[in-house]
């Protein structure tokens, strides 16, 4: 077991068993990175996006960043897994449209070749320094995604979502998240009740659909600031009532203001 912070395009890479874990630990989130994560064993459900998963020994999940997931662990198994968090500059848009595209999970449980990089990973942690092992796994997962990018297209596996609703309404969202968007407008297009969309998102969803468009409409505003958009600009796109709104949100989100982005500081 290991888990190691190494900065830059790699975030964190870890292989962790938890006896008894707790779903208070985890809990839902967004994040400006992607994320692998390899469920090895233990008794949980996932949510990305809307859609839940009842995940099986060595599915892989895919969860793209700005991506809104989380686990619900029960304590009854241990829970054993590998996470690896990445900046997703650290692959070309080619072998990222072919890796993050949905169904987010792969069972990679026959595929040895698919599994050495994760066992290379725990064997690398054992015997080299922390800064050999930064530098190893750096081109290891640089491999790995680019191999990740041709074995999902051989998956044929496809889950249909706990809540086909949920599922539409987050699509909806990332199809129009420069439009004007509230509970009353997404309501309007499928013809239901204002009360009912709400509801029914927040509860398969464990966050509010307001909030969830926000902080959807920051992470891509952070994206348009790290291809040189001005904070002024993103703000008037993305249709916030306000500058001074706009600002607190997004170091609320990143902790950081919106021209570090534009730095590339974040």
């Amino acid at each position: 077991m290991f888990e190691e912070k190494i900065g830059n395009m790699i975030l964190e890479v870890s292989h962790k068993l938890i006896p008894s874990p707790s779903s208070s630990a985890y809990q839902n989130h967004i994040h400006n990175y992607c994320e692998l994560l390899l469920f090895i064993s233990g008794d949980a459900d996932f949510n990305i996006d809307g859609q839940m998963y009842s995940p099986k020994p060595y599915d892989l999940f895919l969860i793209p960043e700005a991506t809104y997931h989380y686990i619900i662990p029960r304590p009854n198994a241990p829970y054993e897994n590998y996470v690896i968090d990445f900046s997703p500059v650290l692959m070309n848009p080619h072998h990222y449209q072919r890796v993050f595209t949905p169904p987010y999970k792969i069972n990679i449980y026959s595929d040895s070749a698919f599994l050495n990089y994760f066992h290379l990973l725990d064997r690398y942690s054992e015997i080299y320094t922390p800064e050999d092992f930064r530098e190893c796994a750096l081109l290891l997962i640089r491999e790995m995604l680019v191999y990740c990018s041709y074995q999902t297209k051989l998956y044929s596996e496809q889950e249909l979502p706990d809540n086909r609703l949920v599922r539409l309404i987050t699509d909806y969202i990332s199809e129009n998240i420069t439009a004007q968007l509230n509970a009353e407008i997404i309501a309007k297009h499928f013809f239901l009740s204002k009360s009912y969309v709400q509801n029914v998102f927040s509860s398969c969803m464990h966050i509010g659909l307001k909030q969830y468009i926000l902080q959807k409409k920051i992470f891509a505003a952070h994206s348009d600031l790290e291809r040189g958009a001005t904070p002024g600009e993103v703000c008037k796109k993305y249709h916030f009532n306000d500058y001074t709104g706009f600002y607190r949100l997004y170091k609320k989100l990143l902790g950081a203001p919106p021209k570090n982005a534009v730095e590339n500081k974040i």
